[in-house]
C-alpha cells in the first residue's frame, strides 16, 4: 500500500499497473493478489487507511488539548490546532500524500463502481469528525453557532482548500485559517444562545 501511493502520485491510478506497483513494493504479482482481489480493491483499502490515518491524528490532537488542565476555551482550541497542524503529516500535507488522495478521489469518481463505495468512506469520516468536534467543543466549553453538521463540511472544506494551495504554494497553506473559521462559528458557553437545532 505504501508502494502503490508513491506510485499514484507519480503516475495517477490508471497509470499505475499492478505491476508497476509489485515492482516499486519489491513483490511479486502473486502476493499482491493474495491481499487484494484488484487494483479497485487496493484503492478502497487505501483511502480507507487515509481517512483512519486523519482520525488518529485528530484524535491525539483532542487528548493533547485535554492533558492541558483547566484554560480559557480559546487556549484550549488554539492548543489542540496547533497539536494538529504542527506536523505536516498531521493535517495529510506531504505533498505526495495530498496528489495521492486527489488520485485517489479522482479515479473512484471516474468508476461507477468505486463512486458509492468514496461516498461510504466519506460520510463515515465525517460522522467521526463531528463525534470528535462535539467532543473537543464540551471539553472546551464551546458552542457552535451553526448546526455541527455545517460546522464540519466547512471545516473540511477548508482543509481540503489548504491541501489544494499546498500542491503549488506551501507558504499559502496557512492551517491559522482553519482557527479563524471555528472562531467565526463558535462562542463560549457563557455568552452563547441556545445551541442551533441539528439539521434533518
Amino acid at each position: 500500500m505504501t508502494a502503490a501511493r508513491v506510485v499514484f502520485a507519480e503516475h495517477g491510478v490508471e497509470g499505475a499497473s499492478v505491476e508497476v506497483i509489485c515492482e516499486r513494493a519489491g513483490f511479486t504479482r502473486g502476493a499482491f493478489y493474495s491481499n487484494f482481489a484488484d487494483r479497485s480493491d487496493l484503492v478502497l483499502a487505501i483511502i480507507e487507511q487515509g481517512i483512519a490515518f486523519q482520525f488518529a491524528a485528530a484524535q491525539s490532537a483532542i487528548a493533547t488539548m485535554k492533558s492541558a488542565g483547566d484554560r480559557a476555551p480559546e487556549e484550549l482550541v488554539a492548543i489542540a490546532l496547533s497539536a494538529l497542524t504542527g506536523s505536516g503529516a498531521a493535517l495529510g500535507t506531504d505533498r505526495h500524500d495530498v496528489i495521492t488522495d486527489h488520485a485517489l478521489m479522482l479515479h473512484a469518481a471516474r468508476d461507477p463502481e468505486l463512486r458509492q463505495a468514496y461516498l461510504g468512506f466519506v460520510d463515515v469520516c465525517n460522522e467521526q469528525v463531528a463525534a470528535l468536534i462535539r467532543d473537543a467543543l464540551d471539553h472546551a466549553r464551546i458552542t457552535l453557532t451553526v448546526p455541527l453538521e455545517v460546522a464540519v463540511q466547512l471545516l473540511v472544506a477548508t482543509h481540503d482548500h489548504l491541501q489544494t494551495l499546498g500542491l503549488f504554494d506551501e507558504t499559502r497553506a496557512d492551517p491559522s485559517l482553519i482557527g479563524a473559521l471555528l472562531a467565526a462559528i463558535s462562542r463560549p458557553v457563557d455568552q452563547a444562545d441556545p445551541p442551533p437545532a441539528r439539521l434533518g
